[in-house]
């Protein structure tokens, strides 16, 4: 069968990221390669524009594709656009927001939802395709029935042995290779080594996409794939890269006598850090050149009404081991919602005295399948529907300053932070390259883009911007759905989900 996997585009509504890193299609190169013996073409609409051209020069007997909360909207018009090219064109939509938020892709131009790994799913999904099968029969789906209804199959378990799976399909992008950055890292291979979470914050679905249990490859599996990725620079996307002493030495350890030198950008806890300082200089020796830490906030009281398990000391110390050994930290905090003009100036504080750098400043953002979905649910001042509003970086809960002292008081750390060139040549260590190199000036444009988006995003809280944030594309005439066997109906009703 021709399979089209499709990254869907930004938003335009959408804050932040895009314009400083867009990484390779990592979900879709997962699912490619468990698809052997079928033509297979990714299309990653952040990069590539005229989706319509592709389907109609490919014509596609599938359509795949996935996103995070975000893009549940350009989901539907990516599906949408595939059945108005054929009503025969199967449509399959995953990943991580899929897996804990179904309710959000209840629309007849989705044929089913992957409620698990997708890699293992999608040879069943084709297969049944191909011979005509009722999809009822495959467990771990959902299959929307109406766009308020959903029937759920028998459920599975998330995914099997991670050594099991292949390893993802990068070829299918090659040409975009040297167009997938981080930051200063580019070109940069996307790579992960474990799905799931040891930890449970309540404000972060990832360790509850798989039960809570952790699915980790062996150090073998990761210096397998290691050794045929072509970039320099590999950011491994794990929510806790830096979290398993033992496996963290024999990794090292082979990556020694295989002779496989990186740059790597990876995710690790503060406490972790700052009890592991001898960690932290092995693996600067090995080439980690940065590290991503979920900081979260600048007080006790704060970390712990987010779950954290973690202590501001435990920041403060994990910044200054990385400092020591060289290595970059990349700082996430979640600014609440009652802050106060006070409360930004702590925070401003924190990052001064800590010499942070590079940061993301994302505000609470009670995303479903969370722990504190059901405290907030009932709060939220901008609707599900407006997806693209739901970025990390828009405020969608009252706040106690008015919205756009908010905004502005959140841009102006950011600016106090990343605008003083003499403070990033103080501060910055081993990833930013000379302040007139096309790599700084991309990074000061992406900035300054995002500070625009910021003082302007008041605005899209206004009626007409939020409608907008809802359009879904075109209704497709002809669409069918389908039909359940009696006695086989698990139905979950979408307004009631919400």
């Amino acid at each position: 069968m021709r399979i089209l996997l499709v990254r869907p585009p930004v938003p335009r509504h959408t804050i932040g990221l895009k314009n400083v890193m867009i990484c390779e299609p990592l979900e879709l190169e997962y699912v490619a390669a468990g698809l052997d013996g079928h033509e297979i073409e990714i299309f990653d609409g952040i990069l590539e524009k005229g989706l319509k051209r592709r389907i109609r020069k490919f014509k596609p007997d599938v359509v795949g594709t996935s996103c995070y909360i975000t893009g549940v909207n350009e989901v539907k018009k990516v599906c949408r656009m595939a059945k108005s090219f054929s009503l025969e064109c199967k449509t399959v939509v995953g990943g991580v927001h899929a897996s804990k938020a179904p309710e959000d892709f209840a629309d007849p131009a989705i044929d089913c939802i992957v409620l698990g790994d997708g890699t293992t799913m999608m040879p069943e999904l084709i297969g049944a395709f191909e011979n005509n099968k009722p999809l009822h029969d495959i467990p771990g789906l959902a299959i929307p029935l109406s766009d308020s209804e959903l029937h759920f199959t028998p459920d599975r378990v998330y995914m099997p042995k991670p050594d099991e799976l292949p390893f993802p399909r990068r070829d299918l992008v090659a040409h975009l290779r040297d167009r997938y950055y981080y930051l200063f890292h580019q070109p940069v291979a996307t790579m992960k080594t474990t799905w799931g979470c040891w930890y449970k914050c309540n404000f972060c679905f990832t360790w509850r996409i798989t039960d809570g249990v952790p699915y980790s490859r062996s150090p073998e599996s990761i210096a397998d794939e290691l050794e045929q990725i072509e970039s320099e620079d590999v950011y491994i996307v794990d929510d806790i890269f830096l979290i398993n002493r033992t496996r963290l030495i024999k990794l090292a350890d082979m990556l020694k006598e295989r002779n496989i030198r990186k740059k790597y950008l990876v995710y690790g806890r503060a406490d972790f850090i700052a009890e592991n300082e001898d960690m932290i200089e092995l693996w600067a020796e090995m080439g980690l050149s940065a590290v991503l830490i979920g900081l979260e906030a600048s007080t006790d009281p704060e970390l712990d009404s987010m779950d954290k398990q973690c202590t501001v000391d435990y920041n403060r110390k994990a910044i200054e081991v990385l400092r020591k050994y060289g290595v970059d930290t990349y700082g996430s905090l979640i600014p609440q919602p009652d802050y106060t003009p006070e409360d930004w100036r702590r925070l401003s504080q924190f990052i001064d005295e800590t010499g942070l750098y590079y940061l993301n400043i994302s505000p609470l953002t009670p995303l479903p399948g969370t722990l504190i979905w059901d405290e907030y649910k009932d709060k939220v001042t901008v609707s599900r529907s407006a997806h693209g509003l739901w970025d990390l970086s828009h405020m969608l809960l009252p706040t106690k300053m008015p919205l756009k002292k908010y905004y502005r008081a959140l841009l102006g750390v950011y600016a106090r932070a990343i605008l003083d060139i003499r403070r990033a040549n103080r501060l910055t260590l081993r990833t930013r390259p000379a302040v007139w190199t096309p790599k700084y000036l991309r990074l000061w444009s992406g900035a300054f883009k995002i500070m625009f988006q910021f003082l302007t995003a008041h605005r899209h809280h206004l009626p007409h911007e939020l409608e907008r944030a809802t359009d879904r594309g075109p209704e497709v005439d002809g669409l069918t759905t389908p039909q359940i066997p009696t006695g086989e109906q698990s139905v979950n009703n979408r307004a009631e989900a919400i």
